[in-house]
């Protein structure tokens, strides 16, 4: 689920950053409140009959409030001033304070002093309403103002601290929502840093992203001397370490660096440890063996067109030494894939596979095999059947589950020994921070002319 920690970051961002949104463009709302009493217009004989008639004058002016004709009348008081809602009827709310005779009216307005205009206009009116009526006689009680509405000091809504607190509970929730499902549709190979293994396989090696050169600068010969070049580097010194361990102590002599699928980094991976081989002065032979779409020679005109190179040694025998080509400043041959033939499957099927593998043995210390991937053709199949062992590359940002397991079901069928694999591409962090990627101790003076001291770690 780590992986998708940018998923649910952007999800709990999104949401609660609309929610803050829809906050600051809501209207405020204010509200003011006043009270009414409400009495008998005449005097009563007793206690009983004093609840009866407040209980039902309560209900009766409660409904009294509310009606259209009193509204009108309040809408021509109050006039078109600021903040005043369309309708003021809409905007009022009258109760029955319990086990009282009075009668709370609130009144809701854009600005606190529209809300106690409107709540202050409405008693008002009311309580001269009532008063006409019982002077007439056509009321047994009246409602006079007990309290009078006072200027609301904060908006009823919206409430800024609530809303946000809300929104961050569902930004959560989405963000985790997004998460699981991005994980759920996530078809990539799931590989975290503290996994030493995957697909049932070791992990031989990680190499971090952004740090690999471009295969044109290593066919060339160049060295690197930035902090993420020694990083990669040294990661790949430790592949060819491990190979070592996956071989039982004997490090193999000819590799077939296989991949799933395409620009996966395989053809780079293959390159780059045929180039810590160097640095050891083991002769190392590279086979760009990938006879349908070669990506090492296309990085130079001379040997895309070379008559010579794997498929011709494959054909007639050629000989080898006329169709390697040194690697500049390395202890590396590359054997280019040559003219490409019409069926690639068929060649390396054949026994000249194994005769090329045996003598290419007999020449160097280590043969390295850039294959095609696996899904496209048997080709990587049959080489790696015949090779001492294969290792996996995958991207750990791209290379999906499905294939990668097909890969490997592949290469099993093909009773091919898998040393393990190498995880490309993955996240910096503690690979170009640590003690090898800053590269050799330099010499400093400790201040006496003519004296230098290493730099200590």
């Amino acid at each position: 689920m780590w992986r998708r920690r940018w998923t649910a970051l952007t999800a709990f961002v999104a949401v609660l950053a609309s929610v803050a949104a829809i906050t600051a463009t809501l209207t405020p709302a204010y509200e003011a409140t006043a009270y009414m009493l409400v009495t008998p217009s005449r005097p009563v004989s007793s206690d009983f009959e004093q609840t009866q008639i407040s209980s039902a004058l309560l209900t009766t002016f409660e409904q009294l409030l509310q009606t259209q004709n009193l509204a009108d009348e309040v809408e021509r008081r109050v006039g078109n001033r600021g903040g005043m809602p369309p309708e003021p009827r809409d905007a009022l709310t009258v109760e029955g304070v319990t086990d009282s005779q009075l009668l709370r009216v609130t009144a809701e307005a854009e600005t606190p002093e529209a809300a106690q205009l409107l709540a202050n206009t409405y008693t008002q009116v009311f309580q001269e309403r009532t008063r006409q009526l019982a002077s007439s006689g056509a009321s047994t009680g009246k409602a006079s103002v007990a309290e009078p509405a006072t200027l609301p000091k904060t908006a009823v809504r919206p409430r800024p601290k609530l809303y946000l607190a809300a929104g961050a509970l569902l930004a959560a929730l989405a963000a985790v929502a997004a998460a699981l499902a991005a994980h759920r549709l996530d078809r990539r190979l799931e590989i975290t840093d503290s996994m030493t293994d995957v697909l049932g396989l070791p992990i031989i090696g990680r190499i971090p992203q952004g740090s690999l050169a471009d295969l044109e600068q290593l066919l060339q010969g160049e060295r690197l001397e930035t902090r993420d070049a020694r990083a990669a580097a040294e990661s790949f010194r430790l592949v060819l370490a491990n190979l070592t361990f996956a071989n039982v102590g004997r490090r193999p002599r000819s590799v077939a660096i296989v991949s799933s699928d395409e620009q996966e980094g395989k053809s780079t991976v293959a390159l780059s440890v045929g180039r810590a081989a160097g640095e050891l002065d083991l002769p190392t032979l590279l086979v760009e063996a990938d006879l349908r779409r070669p990506s090492l020679a296309s990085k130079s005109g001379a040997w895309v067109n070379s008559p010579r190179g794997f498929s011709s040694m494959l054909v007639s025998g050629s000989s080898m030494g006329e169709a390697v080509w040194p690697i500049a400043d390395s202890s590396m041959d590359l054997l280019p894939a040559g003219p490409l033939p019409p069926n690639p499957a068929a060649l390396l099927g054949s026994e000249a596979l194994t005769d090329f593998d045996r003598e290419a043995r007999s020449r160097y210390e280590l043969v390295l095999y850039d294959t095609p991937p696996l899904s496209v053709a048997a080709d990587a199949s049959l080489i790696a059947s015949v090779v001492e062992g294969v290792v996996l590359v995958v991207d750990a940002r791209k290379t999906q589950r499905r294939l990668a397991e097909q890969a490997v079901d592949q290469l099993r069928r093909a009773q091919a020994t898998i040393f393990g694999v190498v995880v490309n591409r993955v996240d910096p962090g503690p690979f170009t921070s640590g003690y090898y990627a800053e590269g050799p101790p330099q010499e400093q003076t400790d201040g006496h002319p003519g004296r230098s001291v290493k730099s200590s770690r």
